[in-house]
């Protein structure tokens, strides 16, 4: 597939051109990354590594948050149907597999669960929910898998090690474990992605009216909602940690002292209580945690192993982590420091895009200099990497800078305007509909506010104003309108 611009939606951001160009430069090296030389009877698929011969599991499904808004013209669902054509019959997943044999290149091992958020997330901007009904028993029957083999008798979850979490080199207590059999280690994100896979499961089910298995999956997300909270949480410390338990009946005030990126997932999941949430905001604010000069890296400054320059999972910025957190931020209405994260995220990446020395999209970011991370050896992680780095530059974009929320289960989309100045875009598929959206105006001055739609059908368009209590609901006929708010 070439790139072809026109068929993409259009940026418009006028204080921010540089930001444009940060926006087409992502799609244009994703475009060059699709691989077309594939199996047999393989789909085209998306990826971060051209050449490297693997598909991996949370890589495929962090794909497919910014390549929704492709006008479908990257399929990142393919990513997902290469891998669930190879689902074992017992329901195991494995966390890559090698493209030529199509076996499990780790076998035995897991990636995050991610699948079935994704796919949600999907069909909320092309309101396609034709595959619900093939992928939930799949889903399902992973999760059950998961389930059945990658939890304690006490209830708790465990990764084989940090490399099966995606945070490979992180400090969180594990080791390597040839056997499988665990390493004592109850971590905290696996067990919020299993809550939020039964969270979007049952809404999957729900939309295919299997009211039975929607139900099962409300319960088990209210259960696993409720352990987490008595056992990952620490109240004098205000966060969530792995813990030391393995079957142990006694798993709590076992905490491991790291604080690492890993304890934001129950903001996205909706684990974490308003108060919880309010307390880890503090530990996002604080610069000696986690507001460093690039947010978030996935170590906390103060602990001992945090390195700089990135040192790959030992303070490295990570555009999947950094989307997971601010996605968990607007879960619970925390819009403003949502936005920040996401406006210092984009500021470092157009910098380095802009370097001499680096000009590219990176696999992750140094979280104190304007500058690509470096590995667990030292050397310059991956250029050209859309890839889950193109989280930034479009779905953060979106979502995080411009405010934008798109549901196409009530064809609407929600905007709540931040940003000052002309900016928005156009032409944009959305659950069918060919969609334009530019604000002009001063984004905190209401009546002040003009904003300018065309719509190619129906839309439902609810307006509001960053810090400003109200929410305006227009029901819009296809063809051009003008709004002030």
């Amino acid at each position: 597939m070439i790139y072809q611009e026109e068929k993409l939606p259009s940026l418009i951001y006028d204080d921010k051109p540089q930001w444009i160009e940060l926006y087409q430069k992502a799609w244009q090296i994703a475009f060059g990354n699709i691989e077309t030389d594939v199996p047999e009877g393989w789909l085209t698929q998306l990826t971060c590594m051209p050449g490297s011969g693997t598909i991996w599991q949370w890589d495929s499904c962090f794909l497919l948050f910014y390549a929704r808004f492709s006008n479908n013209t990257l399929f990142a669902t393919n990513n997902l149907d290469n891998i669930y054509r190879l689902q074992r019959e017992d329901g195991y997943i494995s966390m890559a597999y090698n493209i030529r044999t199509q076996k499990p290149a780790f076998p035995g091992r897991i990636n995050p669960p991610l699948y079935a958020w994704a796919e949600w997330e999907h069909y909320l901007v092309t309101g396609n929910n034709s595959r619900f009904e093939r992928i939930l028993p799949i889903l399902t029957r992973y999760f059950d898998w998961v389930k059945a083999n990658r939890r304690w008798k006490n209830g708790l979850y465990w990764f084989e090690d940090s490399g099966s979490s995606g945070m490979d080199n992180a400090p969180r207590g594990g080791w390597g474990v040839p056997s499988l059999g665990g390493s004592d280690v109850c971590y905290i994100d696996l067990a919020c992605q299993q809550a939020l896979s039964a969270y979007y499961l049952a809404k999957i089910a729900d939309t295919v009216g299997d009211k039975q298995i929607a139900a099962r999956f409300i319960c088990e997300y209210e259960e696993l909602k409720d352990l987490i909270n008595k056992t990952h949480w620490s109240e004098k410390v205000g966060f969530y940690f792995d813990l030391f338990s393995s079957n142990k009946v006694d798993y709590r005030d076992n905490f491991i002292n790291h604080k690492t990126i890993a304890a934001f997932w129950p903001l996205l999941a909706g684990i974490a209580s308003d108060e919880q949430a309010k307390r880890l905001l503090e530990h996002l604010l604080d610069p000696n945690e986690f507001n460093t000069t690039h947010p978030v890296p996935s170590l906390s400054k103060d602990d001992p192993n945090y390195e700089p320059l990135g040192g790959y999972w030992r303070g490295g910025v990570w555009a999947p982590t950094n989307y997971m957190v601010v996605k968990g931020l607007k879960r619970y209405n925390k819009l403003p420091w949502s936005r920040e994260i996401a406006l210092k995220h984009l500021d470092v990446m157009y910098k380095v895009l802009a370097h001499d020395n680096y000009g590219s999209i990176w696999e992750c970011y140094s979280p104190e200099y304007y500058q690509p991370a470096v590995n667990a050896y030292g050397k310059l992680v991956r250029p050209n990497f859309v890839g889950w780095s193109g989280l930034g530059p479009i779905a953060m974009l979106l979502e995080c800078v411009f405010g934008l929320e798109f549901d196409a289960s009530e064809n609407c989309i929600t905007w709540v305007i931040a940003t000052e100045g002309r900016h928005g875009i156009e032409n944009l598929l959305f659950n069918g509909r060919i969609i334009s959206l530019i604000c002009q105006g001063k984004s905190h001055v209401p009546g002040e506010t003009q904003i300018t739609v065309e719509t190619s059908g129906t839309l439902k368009l609810r307006l509001s104003l960053m810090g400003q209590s109200f929410i305006r609901e227009y029901e819009l006929e296809p063809g051009a309108h003008t709004i002030s708010i």
